[in-house]
């Protein structure tokens, strides 16, 4: 099934303006209300979808013909921008109806009327469009780079290197939501709405990863010591904490978006308390800083060696 992307302004709902908004999405939307504020409000089983392109929609590369006026079976994922930055997968239409040119809506509803919208570009059945909750709204969509969306807010994602951001948005499709993710002494509030952080938190508890950056730092000083104050595991729980640690991904949020490769030297060795320590400031202590900061606090107690494991170690 063919699939496009489109870009719009943010909403939590796309069922009018009242109690919700519109935000950024594009210089139109700075000084009047774009028609995708009805993206999701079910007309008699339809939705009727809006989007602003340069010009017409090219739907010969969904597989319409040069002549044809629409194209049929089409998966559109509709992408907007949460405050926190960046560009995230907000919902979709499957077995749409895609139109080179804008199509007048005959008899809008009273929403349609309410809030000015006059035309669509865009028409599924309601019950095969998903609207993903705020919280839900975690998938990361690249822009502005090699294989993600430029500057246009309609993308075809037609390229071999989209394949893996295609292959992603399809399992959140056809799999479902993505499970939220286990509290890291951040508020629920606090995740919800900012994907970046989401996707920050993921690529951190990546078993794969986790292991190869655990057996290089054996293979190469024998334990698992934090990066920030020194603290091993092993030292301090014996066989209980043996093999233990945290991982922490250097990479700071504002480049955690879409599909990032991860090296092992983007990743440090950490305790738990640091972890939560570095993850509860913004923007995120680097752990050069937080070394420092541990080191400042340990002369002011007179303690210049430190005691995170040593001193643990001895009154066990």
């Amino acid at each position: 099934m063919p699939i496009l992307f489109c870009n719009v302004g943010w909403m939590n709902h796309y069922n009018g303006i009242g109690s919700d908004s519109i935000e950024r999405g594009g210089k139109y939307n700075q000084h009047s209300t774009g028609h995708e504020v009805c993206n999701f409000s079910n007309i008699v089983g339809t939705l009727y979808g809006y989007v602003q392109p340069t010009g017409q929609i090219k739907i010969e590369k969904l597989g319409a013909g040069k002549k044809d006026d629409s194209v049929s079976g089409v998966t559109v994922v509709w992408t907007a921008g949460p405050e926190s930055g960046g560009t995230v997968v907000v919902g979709w239409y499957k077995d749409a109806t895609v139109f080179r040119e804008a199509q007048k809506i005959t008899k809008p509803s009273a929403i349609q009327k309410k809030n000015g919208v006059s035309t669509f570009r865009i028409k599924a059945p309601a019950d095969k469009a998903v609207l993903l909750p705020v919280e839900q709204r975690e998938l990361m969509i690249p822009r502005a780079v090699k294989g993600g969306i430029g500057q246009s807010n309609v993308w075809f994602a037609d390229k071999e290197e989209s394949q893996e951001i295609v292959n992603r948005v399809t399992s959140l499709i056809n799999d479902g939501v993505i499970t939220a993710l286990p509290d890291v002494d951040q508020s629920q509030s606090i995740l919800e709405g900012n994907p970046r952080l989401v996707a920050h938190l993921r690529r951190e508890r990546n078993s794969t990863i986790v292991k190869a950056k655990k057996d290089a730092i054996l293979l190469a000083t024998g334990k698992l010591c934090c990066e920030a104050c020194g603290f091993d595991f092993k030292e301090v729980y014996g066989e209980y904490g043996d093999g233990f640690c945290e991982v922490h991904h250097l990479k700071p949020l504002a480049k955690a978006d879409g599909v990032v490769k991860t090296e092992l030297g983007d990743l440090a060795i950490v305790c738990s308390n640091c972890h939560r320590i570095i993850h509860r400031t913004d923007p995120m202590l680097s752990i050069s800083k937080l070394a420092k900061h541990l080191q400042r606090k340990r002369f002011q107690l007179g303690d210049p060696h430190g005691r995170c494991a040593g001193f643990i170690a001895q009154h066990r």
